[in-house]
Formats: structure tokens, C-alpha cells, sequence
């Protein structure tokens, strides 16, 4: 019982870390939306963190589901992803529109 607690401690760090970042994704969102005035440095700033998130995520997200199909039964066996097609999407657009 001790040994399923310590999974399910893991798990809930695992997944609190997923969820720190995806709130990052939504911020970096909000903000290319909503700030009419993105100047080349700020819009610099927004992808390169972006780009060390993106790399922290798709890293967390793979020990995540690893994990998960070790210690999980096949019905646990779900993962909800953030969709960063989108705000690549954004960010291309509006480094675009500095350039």
C-alpha cells in the first residue's frame, strides 16, 4: 500500500508540473492575442520560452505516459495533451508581422 502511494505521489507531481506549464502555454496565448504592440524583443522572449517549455513538455508528457502504462491499469491509461499547434501558429504569425 505504501509502494502504490509513493506511485500516486509521483503521478500527482508529474501532473502538477504538466498542468505549470500548460498554464504557460495559455498565458504566452493570452498575451500574443491580446497585446496589439509586440515589439521584436518581447516577441523573441515569448519563443524562446516557448521553445524550452515545448522541450520540457514534450519530455514530461513522455515520462508521464511511460509511467502511467507501467503502473496503471489499461483503463487509467489517459493523458490529456495541450495543443501547442495553435500557438506555434501564433507565434509565426506575429514574429511575421515584427520582420
Amino acid at each position: 500500500m505504501a509502494n502504490e502511494n509513493k506511485i500516486q505521489e509521483y503521478m500527482n507531481i508529474l501532473e502538477q508540473d504538466k498542468i505549470m506549464i500548460e498554464a504557460h502555454f495559455a498565458n504566452m496565448e493570452k498575451i500574443l492575442r491580446n497585446e496589439p504592440k509586440l515589439d521584436q524583443q518581447k516577441a523573441f522572449g515569448l519563443l524562446n520560452n516557448y521553445n524550452t517549455l515545448s522541450i520540457q513538455y514534450d519530455q514530461l508528457c513522455s515520462d508521464l505516459i511511460n509511467f502511467i502504462k507501467i503502473f496503471k491499469s489499461k483503463d487509467e491509461q489517459e493523458i490529456r495533451l495541450y495543443k501547442t499547434e495553435e500557438l506555434v501558429e501564433l507565434l509565426e504569425d506575429r514574429l511575421s508581422q515584427i520582420q
